[in-house]
């Protein structure tokens, strides 16, 4: 690398975050300090899923490829120059790819992982080969619109004895309900609930959570884990007392919508989870509703773009350059608006120093 002062990958987008369907501009720029002959400038867009856990007797792992792009950029050399020989100074390599409308989001657990990488290598003959890695994020599309429940309401009910087997304290009863299954990222969840205490116990506190539940998949098996990712919390009730939520709202978080669908070792879903902690001994009472979470509102609208040059702007030199695209319009509709706001990826761009393969 002692050739190289700089080696780095721009994308168009600051954020490195694009949606399914978009198409990524962005290019390698390389500062050479001595003359540098070059074979050929490869670029390999990849998205690979991985996913490993820790058995009683052994390791089970999987690991599955969900998009591979693979092409050979044109070396542009300095006229008067023989054609693959690049001269001291700065040197761009333009590229362009269009995501598939069917990729899974990113996404990172504690037991897997969904990622997309550029790599660009630069091959020399006899070597050494140069390579730079960067990540980008991807966020699919779910369109609530063509799941089947997403419009309709749930709701769930139980009625449980409190209190430890030596020393029963009464009942509990609690109902709650949504008003519909299906959420965007961002919206508030509005929550009716009524829980009565028929015991002689103080109800410390009342809870409702939302969960997500991933599960990983490997050829032996399958492994799941649960995270609570916001909650909204109520007082307590006296015994013989009551309490009721009025359309408590719960707002949802940037996560990765339901399903993960594009990939076969990794599966989201999400529920909505009432918990009712009574005071002393004796389990907690809890009241699960299943919901899904997507992209695309029911009966959405349009919503407003926003566009802008596929790079950002050169100062000097020594700055991010901007080297203009042939063929590229000057104004990239990149993608919606809300996208941009709201849907930041959950396994944001690393840093250099990342395990990247």
């Amino acid at each position: 690398m002692e050739r190289l002062e700089k080696f780095q990958i721009i994308f168009n987008n600051p954020t490195a975050t694009y949606c399914v369907g978009d198409t990524v501009y962005g290019y390698g720029w390389v500062i050479i300090k001595e003359p540098l002959f070059v074979q050929s400038v490869c670029l390999e867009a990849v998205g690979e899923a991985k996913v490993e856990w820790m058995t009683s007797s052994d390791i089970q792992a999987s690991d599955e490829e969900v998009f591979n792009y693979t092409t050979v950029l044109p070396i542009k050399s300095d006229k008067g120059c023989d054609e693959d020989l690049l001269n001291p100074g700065s040197h761009y390599f333009p590229f362009e790819f269009t995501l598939p409308s069917k990729l899974p989001s990113s996404f990172k657990g504690k037991h897997g992982r969904l990622r997309y990488f550029v790599r660009m290598t630069i091959c020399t003959p006899g070597g050494p080969h140069h390579e730079r890695t960067s990540k980008f994020a991807v966020i699919s599309s779910l369109d609530l619109n063509a799941e089947p429940d997403a419009a309709l309401p749930v709701e769930s009910d139980t009625f449980e004895v409190i209190g430890s087997l030596c020393c029963i304290s009464g009942t509990v009863t609690a109902h709650i309900k949504l008003p519909k299954k299906g959420y965007t990222v961002k919206e508030a969840i509005p929550v009716w609930a009524e829980i009565k205490n028929l015991s002689t116990r103080r109800i410390n506190s009342t809870r409702v959570s939302l969960i997500q539940n991933v599960t990983f998949y490997s050829f032996r098996g399958r492994f799941s884990e649960s995270s609570v990712l916001v909650t909204i919390h109520k007082g307590g009730i006296a015994p013989r007392g009551k309490q009721t939520w009025q359309k408590e709202l719960l707002s949802i978080p940037t996560v990765p919508p339901s399903h993960l669908k594009g990939c076969k070792i990794i599966d989201i879903q999400y529920n909505l989870e009432l918990c009712i902690k009574p005071s002393g001994l004796g389990r907690k009472v809890k009241i699960p509703l299943d919901i899904i979470i997507g992209t695309v509102p029911l009966q959405s609208t349009n919503q407003q773009r926003a566009s802008y040059h596929p790079l950002p702007s050169i100062v000097s030199e020594n700055n991010c350059p901007f080297p203009f695209f042939e063929n590229v319009s000057d104004q990239i509709m990149l993608t919606e608006y809300s996208f941009q706001q709201q849907l930041l990826p959950t396994a944001p761009p690393w840093e250099e120093d990342d395990d990247i393969p």
